[in-house]
């Protein structure tokens, strides 16, 4: 993205921007009124993964991704639709969480062996145990330490045999899985899913630098001591955001559903 003083799209520009909304905002309705995720069958790779993450199944984890990252879309695309608007910070927050919540799903869906699978789900779990815990210590002393469930996550640890002897408490960079996940995602439009979230991160945190280079800048005025500009939302920009995490869901509701049925020659049996 090249920086300049000003960065006023062109017409062309706003309406490919526009159009790109507009098809994000398809796609997820066409979510919405599918199917939904269903159980994992018998005899098929999710099922195996669950049988060894019991305490909270991968398929619960990855259906709390996906619902996650599928409300934050529903949430940006109905809020231009309904208000004919477009708030210049306020929806890159909705979409870096969809971005992040269904890059972990694809990041669990794409470690391949159900061990690895099954190992990385119990380290979620772990860590947010731990998240749950601190939350507890905000609130007052007297609240849990997560001690019970984090000794029952270490116990099923041990019930995977090539993992046994790992350290579960390392926690994952959110970089690592988003980059991860875009290995997923094939025939992007624009944007990666890295891209995406680290954009809106720096957005999402207020950062003044990032701002004004993923924002469109106006030139609003002279002043005594150089420019005045205005900051908006560059519809271009954020059209090719919100497509990256409606790959990023399509993909994930996609190995979802492959990871959930049974082998084809389970079933010739």
């Amino acid at each position: 993205m090249v920086y300049s003083l000003d960065t006023t799209e062109s017409e062309k520009d706003e309406q490919a921007g526009l159009w790109l909304i507009q098809q994000a905002g398809h796609r997820v309705e066409a979510i919405l009124s599918g199917p939904t995720l269903r159980d994992p069958e018998k005899g098929s790779r999710l099922a195996a993964v669950d049988a060894l993450t019991p305490y909270q199944p991968m398929s619960n984890q990855l259906s709390i991704f996906h619902m996650v990252a599928l409300d934050n879309l529903r949430a940006a695309v109905t809020y231009i639709e309904k208000a004919n608007d477009v708030p210049m910070t306020a929806l890159y927050s909705m979409i870096r969480s969809a971005v992040e919540a269904s890059s972990y799903g694809l990041w669990l869906l794409g470690a391949g062996r159900v061990d690895k699978q099954a190992f990385l789900s119990l380290r979620i779990s772990y860590e947010n145990n731990e998240d749950l815990a601190n939350l507890g210590k905000v609130f007052g002393p007297e609240q849990g330490t997560g001690g019970n469930v984090r000794r029952r996550l270490l116990e099923l640890q041990q019930a995977i045999p090539a993992y046994r002897d790992r350290d579960l408490t390392p926690r994952p960079t959110t970089t690592d899985v988003v980059s991860a996940a875009d290995k997923a995602v094939s025939g992007r439009v624009s944007f990666t899913g890295l891209q995406v979230w680290k954009s809106c991160s720096g957005l999402a945190h207020a950062n003044s630098a990032v701002m004004p280079v993923i924002l469109e800048r106006k030139f609003a005025s002279d002043v005594e001591n150089g420019k005045k500009f205005r900051l908006t939302s560059r519809i271009s920009v954020l059209g090719g955001f919100l497509t990256a995490g409606v790959e990023n869901l399509e993909t994930l509701r996609t190995l979802y559903q492959g990871a959930t049925e049974e082998p084809g020659w389970v079933k010739r049996v």
